[in-house]
């Protein structure tokens, strides 16, 4: 017997209830795509702001090719129940393949290709995530109630799962499962409500015509006056491009003032969502009560332009304003990472954001309701032309913002450069709805205001919250593409220190300490080999490391890849630390992600030298198990990796994990310890060094004042050998791309008291020297070395505990029980 299908013209209660469970559901998955993809392409592609806007670009234009094409096949079926569950498990299972050939090939190809390759794969999952909302909306219009409250609660529902979706993927989905499984979670959840709706509502037919009453008499009776669909199209693209661009240059200013953790900007992109929510839950209380369309539509696209100024005002306070007040709350690792990104999204982020998600249902109601008692049955082709266009604006004002405005006006003046779209849109809807010419005249007159002074491009800096807390001075200052660099100096004090930030992460410190151990990561790796001969510097920072490779005049070609270009200027203001090395022929300085260049290029080094910023503060991806062995594939025979190993914001597990990832792919490794901060030795062969040989290389580095080059000094350093680490790393979690927990940190790592911890842990696993030299020729001013060593150790761990009075006695009794060495001494006088 054949079975005849069900006739179903208007969507009943239970049917609506079902399709607000798929769209919010379907929300949600889709955010987890996006997120996983791009965490995905940043590790295959570079973790670079290029790399991260151009996948946004070409996901969000496959959005808006979808929201077309889908938007006109909705219009023709009989049977959207059966193509939405078609479009869902076509997501998940394309989705899922698309996502494991980025993962296979992209990494293999060459710049121009990955990006290309991406380009393709990344489309088809955001073609099919395209069709949700137009085929959502053409559901919608078959129901007998009004079509702009149904899609305010659609484009709601959908927002709100979205929102949801990006806060458990960067909360809790990719630390506790991994990416590969955080992806697996999404594609079950499309598989699955595919599958459900394919055995439950596949034989359900809607008409062909959208039947369903119109909304407020005057939102038809404007729908239908012939300006609506141009006014709709207008006010989505601004709406569109002023939301993303406002990201981007937000993403950019919170990066300077707020700690950069995965956690921060996964919660600000959320509250950006979570605003779109808030408009458009707003739209539809107020859908049937709307007596004036264009002029709602006006009000909320100006309305967007002045909350984004306010926050530009507050932004450019935001330290004053909200950090200094509530300093020394800010010390607790939840009120920085959390609840002070929290309240500045509510304040800056969420307004202009709610603002848009008014003014996107209301303009898709503008379009679709045009339709309505016509028997055109459009409704899918309208709501998907208002869409695609809404993209076409949320492609091109995050690329115009990374790459035109920020570099070129500043993040503060490309604001203003911003707003001056959604504002030339309200001069459009008011000119084409009748409003009152001395309020388009007003508009008008703003609107030039804007763009004078843009042209006008007043300096107004971005500065890290430490330049206004000790009122330093500014000597260079450099809005680049991938960042901000600011360099500083104290004001009337007797040190004149330098600073160096790239938005809120310094470059280097300006302590003995901090200069001294990325000097050991430049120097080590000569004075345990010396015939190296071609070198990797990965992150050229200000040029201190690469000087200490520099030194050594076996040295042929260094090739520095830095992300920042700003930096190399720079460095030019640390001429007596760097030795002005930028100067230096044998050094090539490439602008890019220094990991993606290892992907891209077969070309072998001797050294492969890496001196990153905090693992937990954005460079986690260059601490992973698969970007070491990325390094040993590209090493010569013989070849050594150097590495800037932190002791501070990581607990001992993490600090025993990040050693024994290292160790699983060098065995062959050392760990040495300079002051609060380590070195990472690494070696494709046996690593041994003849002490005799040791010395006389130490001893050509001549007199430097920040690095103290007694070869005794230095091998008693040392403290773990690649044997040692095996014994201690038994069982450690490794770090890897898929499940990274420097990425995605446990909030005890933001303990202050880790730092102790960590030198407690080292100083008490300690092996002898002998466990890397051979050749020693005074045993006995060797042992004295190390236990200077030992008591230098043991005072910065009193120090860092809060006992500085024991912290000297410590010292001093290091100086009584190695006399020889000359830099306790030294830190003597610096600690009175």
């Amino acid at each position: 017997m054949t079975r005849v299908p069900r006739r179903d013209h208007s969507i009943a209660a239970p049917d609506q209830a079902i399709l607000d469970l798929v769209v919010f559901l379907a929300g949600f998955a889709f955010l987890i795509h996006e997120v996983v993809w791009n965490r995905l392409l940043s590790l295959v592609l570079g973790a670079t702001v290029t790399a991260a806007t151009l996948v946004l670009a070409v996901f969000m234009a496959g959005f808006g090719v979808g929201a077309t094409v889908w938007g006109r096949v909705a219009d023709r079926t009989r049977r959207p129940w059966a193509l939405l569950a078609y479009l869902l498990l076509g997501l998940g299972a394309l989705g899922a393949l698309a996502y494991v050939l980025a993962g296979a090939l992209l990494p293999r190809l060459a710049p121009t290709a990955a990006h290309a390759g991406a380009a393709l794969l990344l489309g088809v999952p955001s073609f099919l995530m395209g069709g949700l909302f137009p085929l959502a909306g053409r559901l919608a219009a078959a129901g007998r109630g009004s079509l702009a409250p149904a899609l305010g609660r659609l484009y709601a529902l959908e927002t709100l799962g979205s929102a949801l979706g990006g806060l458990a993927a960067g909360f809790v989905l990719l630390g506790a499962l991994g990416q590969n499984l955080t992806l697996a979670l999404a594609v079950a959840v499309d598989l699955a409500l595919g599958a459900w709706l394919l055995v439950t509502r596949r034989s359900v037919e809607s008409p062909e015509a959208a039947v369903a009453s119109p909304s407020s008499p005057a939102l038809a009776s404007f729908a239908l006056s012939g300006t609506a669909r141009t006014v709709a199209l207008v006010a989505a693209f601004a709406c569109g491009f002023a939301t993303l661009a406002l990201q981007v240059v937000w993403m950019r200013m919170f990066r300077i003032y707020l700690t950069n953790t995965s956690y921060t900007f996964a919660l600000i992109a959320s509250m950006a969502i979570l605003g779109l929510y808030l408009g458009s839950a707003f739209f539809r209380r107020r859908a049937e009560r709307l007596a004036a369309p264009g002029k709602s539509l006006l009000r909320a696209l100006l309305l967007l332009a002045a909350t984004a100024l306010l926050g530009l005002l507050l932004l450019t306070r935001l330290p004053e304003t909200l950090m200094f007040p509530f300093q020394e709350a800010s010390g607790h690792a939840f009120v920085r990472i959390l609840l002070l990104p929290l309240v500045a999204s509510l304040l800056i982020v969420v307004p202009p954001a709610a603002c848009s998600g008014y003014a996107f249902p209301l303009a898709c109601s503008l379009a679709a309701s045009g339709n309505r008692g016509t028997g055109r049955g459009a409704v899918g082709r309208d709501i998907g032309s208002v869409l695609a266009i809404n993209t076409a604006g949320c492609v091109l004002g995050p690329v115009v913002a990374a790459f035109v405005l920020i570099p070129a006006l500043g993040a503060a003046v490309a604001i203003v450069a911003v707003v001056t779209v959604p504002v030339a849109a309200a001069w459009y809807v008011g000119r084409r709805t009748g409003a009152p010419a001395r309020s388009r005249h007003t508009l008008l007159a703003v609107l030039v205001l804007l763009l004078a002074v843009a042209i006008w491009r007043p300096q107004i800096r971005i500065l890290p919250p430490s330049f206004g807390r000790f009122d330093r001075e500014v000597l260079f200052y450099d809005e680049t593409v991938e960042g901000t660099v600011t360099v500083g100096r104290d004001r009337d004090t007797r040190s004149q220190a330098l600073y160096t930030y790239v938005n809120n992460s310094a470059v280097i410190g300006s302590s003995y300490d901090a200069v001294k151990v990325v000097k050991m990561v430049g120097h080590f790796p000569f004075l345990v080999r010396p015939e190296l001969r071609d070198v990797l510097v990965i992150g050229f920072g200000i040029g201190v490391t690469t000087s200490a490779i520099a030194a050594h005049p076996e040295v042929r070609s260094i090739t520095c890849v830095e992300l920042v270009p700003g930096l190399k200027e720079a460095a030019t203001h640390y001429r007596e630390l760097n030795r002005d090395v930028v100067a230096d022929p044998r050094l090539t300085i490439v602008q890019g992600d220094g990991r993606r260049r290892l992907q891209a290029s077969a070309q072998k080094y001797d050294l492969i030298s890496c001196d990153p910023t905090h693992p937990v503060l954005g460079s986690g991806n260059l601490y992973t198990r698969e970007y070491f062995e990325l390094c040993r594939s590209r090493l010569n025979p013989g070849g050594l990796v150097s590495q800037y190993l932190p002791l501070h914001k990581l607990r001992a597990a993490e600090l025993m994990g990040l050693i024994a990832t290292f160790h699983d792919v060098f065995p062959d490794c050392a760990v040495w310890l300079g002051h609060y901060h380590a070195v990472l030795l690494g070696s494709t062969a046996p690593l041994r060094a003849d002490f005799g040989e040791w010395s006389a290389r130490a001893a050509a580095l001549g007199q430097d004042p920040t690095f103290y080059g007694d070869p005794y000094h230095l091998a008693a350093t040392l403290v773990l050998d690649g044997a040692a680490i095996s014994r201690l790393g038994a069982g450690a979690r490794l770090n890897t791309d898929d499940r990274s927990y420097t990425e995605f940190f446990a909030p005890g790592c933001l303990d202050e008291a880790n730092l102790s911890a960590n030198l407690r842990f080292l100083q008490e696993r300690r092996v002898g020297v002998g466990a890397v030299f051979d050749g020693i020729p005074d045993a006995a001013l060797m042992a004295r070395f190390v236990e200077g060593n030992r008591l230098l150790t043991e005072s910065l761990i009193r120090q860092t505990g809060g006992d500085p009075r024991g912290g000297l006695q410590a010292l001093q009794q290091a100086v009584r029980a190695n006399p020889e060495d000359q830099e306790y001494p030294f830190l003597i006088r610096m600690a009175r």
